[in-house]
């Protein structure tokens, strides 16, 4: 059944109101075209009353949403039967039934094939996973398709990896410093941008020009990732002084690298004549360690790092809202493509100490196509806290007896980002 949409109290008392009036009728007829009068004016406001967006014009046709983990609903149990088998080659896709596709199916009345699955990397848009007896996602598209909708390219880039190792790593050490685990990372979102290649990685442009070859006629909606955590950072959960086990700037990190790939994901969509929504504004406030109610699971749950049931009616509402967007089907792709191929910047500092002060100076960092604007510098103290500071050069107090981390964030003009660290020993 479709989402019924959430009345507010004046809805609710204007409706009873129009009732009232509905019975009058046949005494009072001169107050029946009034009344439609009324009734034209509150359909028309709909939008600014209702929770749920309305269902936009589509091609007719159903709709099959493709993808990996955040488009399948790892993280907002129950599953479909059949795709959570906890046996050796059992089918672990985990489709949620409370997934953004199933309430994006409800609001346009189209009929669902859901064919994301968790752990799919861009290649299962092209093999099948024959142990779970899953096809080649783009086998779900065909001439009748009428939507797509699709969010692929976190497991090439290596996201559940560098989780793991964020969390895991030791104090005075931060995983964004760590090249064996960043340039893979910047190599692979190059890779899906178009700008090198990678074995068993498939451009956004290779897999955008093959979903309009396989289902000319439809809408298509290339959804991005919403971004975990607030831009400052935020502290909570299992490991004092960290966001689920996560150091503010690998926060900032996860955060930089995820917005590398949507603005990728944005231009490729943007350029074949497709839509993109980034779900990370309808997350303000929510993402982990906000202020409000987390919509993603946490490092403790089932799912974690995933969106729960609220992130995904945050995901749909994206979907939606981008569907019925005019503005936003028009928009030219030269600006996202310049972000792709902005170049990153390239930090560089001196770490100067002098007993307790320390001093840091990133005044030769570059910026080979732009301009560096800023920096910004986190400083991991013994005691598990990070103290931040901003500007090119900079002053800390640090006990003399005690080590400590310290890395410069260098963005440049068009919001690229470069982390260079440095670890000043104990004197």
């Amino acid at each position: 059944m479709p989402n019924r949409p959430h009345h507010s109290p004046l809805s609710t008392e204007l409706l009873q109101h129009l009732v009232r009036l509905l019975r009058l009728r046949s005494a009072r007829p001169a107050r029946l075209g009034a009344l439609a009068m009324t009734l034209a004016v509150f359909t028309a406001v709909g939008p600014s009353v209702y929770s749920a967006p309305l269902a936009p014009s589509l091609p007719a046709g159903n709709y099959v949403a493709l993808g990996d983990s955040y488009a399948s609903g790892v993280g907002a149990p129950p599953y479909a039967k059949g795709t959570d088998v906890q046996v050796e080659n059992g089918n672990k896709c985990k489709r949620a039934t409370a997934a953004y596709a199933h309430q994006v199916a409800d609001r346009t009345g189209k009929t669902l094939d859901f064919g994301a699955c968790s752990g799919a990397w861009t290649k299962h848009f092209y093999e099948a996973r024959t142990p779970w007896k899953e096809p080649a996602q783009l086998d779900h598209l065909d001439a009748s398709t009428g939507l797509v909708t699709f969010s692929i390219g976190g497991n090439d880039a290596g996201f559940a990896k560098i989780l793991s190792e964020c969390v895991t790593q030791p104090p005075f050490s931060n995983c964004s410093s760590d090249k064996e685990l960043t340039d893979p990372v910047d190599s692979t979102i190059d890779a899906l941008a178009g700008k090198g290649k990678q074995a068993g990685v498939y451009s956004y442009d290779t897999i955008m020009t093959d979903i309009a070859t396989r289902a000319p006629g439809a809408t298509v909606v290339a959804v991005g990732y919403p971004r975990m955590f607030t831009s400052a950072g935020g502290t909570g959960g299992p490991v004092p002084g960290r966001c689920q086990g996560l150091a503010k700037v690998d926060q900032r990190w996860i955060n930089a690298r995820t917005n590398e790939l949507n603005t990728a994901l944005k231009a490729a969509a943007l350029r074949h004549g497709h839509q993109f929504t980034d779900p990370s504004d309808s997350f303000a406030g929510h993402e982990l360690c906000g202020e409000g109610a987390s919509w993603f699971q946490g490092l403790l749950n089932s799912g974690r790092f995933h969106p729960n049931a609220d992130g995904h009616k945050a995901m749909a509402t994206s979907v939606m809202n981008t569907l019925n967007d005019q503005q936003a089907a028009q928009e030219q792709p030269a600006a996202a493509q310049a972000q792709v191929d902005n170049m990153r910047p390239t930090g560089s500092f001196t770490l100067t100490r002098d007993g307790d002060q320390i001093t840091l100076d990133a005044s030769a960092s570059t910026d080979t196509d732009g301009t560096i604007t800023n920096v910004d510098w986190y400083i991991q103290h013994a005691d598990g806290t990070e103290e931040v500071l901003t500007g090119a050069q900079a002053t800390t107090t640090v006990p003399a007896d005690q080590q400590v981390s310290i890395t410069a964030v260098v963005t440049d003009n068009q919001g690229k980002e470069d982390f260079t660290t440095q670890v000043a020993p104990a004197s």
